[in-house]
């Protein structure tokens, strides 16, 4: 027993002594390995970042116990802003800055046991930053049923665009007022555009501020705008038509044998999978499924009857029941995964348009038809690692701008018809032997209904 008591008692000033070796460091009880504070690190470089400073340093020789190097400034809104990288490290990047004025920022050597070295200060000027860029460069016109938003983002750094319009708050009176719901998230190099919509064809007030994940918020840019006219063409309107011989199958066809009309010599339209997968399901208004599919045609070459070359433009003709003028167009590919910038979902499509007074329409093409419009879509920035927001621009926000998007010198995307011939002509894997599409949104100017 009395082995016991004397055991216990050790145990008890063992503990009393090591816990007069504590200390506390942010709220963290750290063992205190003695030695006294560290030694104050050396800046070898600083250099100036968009929005940031890139900071070289050395640590004091000869001290194995470096844990960290803290670097913290206050910014505009009186709040300390703190970074940290391990002892490993010879840069830390110091970032959430405005302005081109010259900052300042308090590095410190923290060790093991929490003891923090004297502040070594680094003055220096940022480059302006990202966020500022954008608010420089953002450039906002009207566009049909809203507004176009352009603006730079060299750095594909993360900031929002916060879109607000005007509100009445009491009897002649209206003010400014955020819609969280039109909130735009850029974080990107390459897709620096979009549209908002829906608005009315009347001059009105918008405001846009943009911010980033540091809390800073840019000035707010003030336009009065009118946006063009514009509405969503009811897909219930639109029929596919057979003139052009659409056929089903559950494969391409022998282009020499079912690919033209031997009177005409106009290529005949696509071979749709089946009525499940026809022209129509194209204009049902299913935006998440799996509709439209059509084969291509393939020819073989002379004197190699086991090869074939596939036709790769393939035809779908409709009837919109309605003379109107185009304004933008939406795609809705597949939503599957193996679908997402890839095999049979299409990439390059031309719109040809004609109307009643084109008598011939069924009997020649392209002659008597107009070149609505050519259109590419677009590729992510990294085929490798796809961001969410292109992701979510693939399946859910794929639009082409009917006038500024065309890539053909000799359409005419202003004209106004009635009869549509839909040319897909590449997929984005261009091997593939059918294309697909979920649905075909269409906005614009309706002239005239049948």
């Amino acid at each position: 027993m009395k082995r016991y008591i004397i055991y216990l008692f050790l145990c008890l000033v063992s503990s009393l002594s090591l816990l007069s070796c504590m200390d506390s460091y942010l709220g963290i009880e750290q063992l205190d390995l003695g030695g006294g504070k560290p030694e104050k690190l050396t800046v070898d470089k600083v250099v100036s970042k968009p929005g940031a400073l890139e900071i070289h340093f050395s640590l004091p020789a000869g001290n194995p116990k470096h844990s960290q190097v803290i670097a913290t400034y206050i910014n505009k809104a009186g709040n300390e802003v703190e970074f940290k990288v391990s002892r490993y490290s010879h840069i830390i990047l110091v970032e959430g800055f405005t302005g081109t004025n010259e900052v300042s920022v308090e590095l410190a050597v923290v060790d093991e046991g929490g003891n923090k070295s004297d502040i070594t200060q680094v003055r220096e000027k940022p480059l302006l930053s990202p966020v500022e860029i954008a608010r420089q460069s953002l450039l906002a016109t009207p566009a049909f049923g809203g507004v176009k938003l352009e603006w730079e983002n060299k750095e594909a750094q993360p900031f929002a665009i916060h879109i607000l319009t005007e509100d009445q708050i009491q009897m002649g009176e209206k003010t400014l007022i955020e819609d969280p719901s039109k909130t735009i998230y850029s974080s990107d190099s390459l897709n620096t555009a979009t549209y908002i919509r829906q608005y009315d064809n009347v001059e009105q007030k918008f405001g846009f501020v943009l911010s980033d994940k540091w809390g800073n918020r840019t000035d707010t840019l003030i336009e009065l705008i009118t946006p063009f006219k514009e509405q969503l063409i009811d897909f219930n309107t639109v029929k596919p038509v057979a003139y052009f011989n659409p056929s089903y199958g559950t494969s391409g066809k022998d282009y020499a044998l079912f690919g033209y009309n031997l009177e005409t010599g106009v290529q005949n339209d696509g071979i749709a999978h089946s009525a499940n997968f026809g022209p129509q399901t194209m204009f049902n208004g299913i935006t998440a499924a799996n509709n439209f599919l059509a084969y291509k045609f393939f020819k073989i070459p002379e004197g190699q009857p086991t090869q074939r070359t596939y036709v790769h433009d393939l035809y779908v003709t409709f009837d919109l029941n309605q003379d109107l003028r185009l304004s933008r167009v939406q795609i809705y590919p597949r939503p599957s995964a193996s679908y997402l910038y890839a095999r049979s979902s299409v990439k390059r499509f031309r719109i040809w348009g004609t109307n009643d007074a084109n008598t011939t329409r069924w009997s020649k093409f392209p002659e008597g038809w107009i070149l609505i419009g050519e259109y590419e879509g677009k590729m992510p920035a990294n085929m490798a690692s796809i961001t969410q927001e292109e992701t979510d621009y693939f399946y859910n926000k794929q639009e082409y701008a009917v006038s500024e998007d065309n890539k053909n010198p000799d359409a005419k995307p202003t004209e106004s018809f009635r009869y549509m011939r839909l040319q897909l002509m590449e997929s984005y894997t261009p091997t593939e032997t059918f294309y697909t599409i979920n649905e075909f949104k269409m906005f614009g100017e309706v002239l005239k209904s049948y």
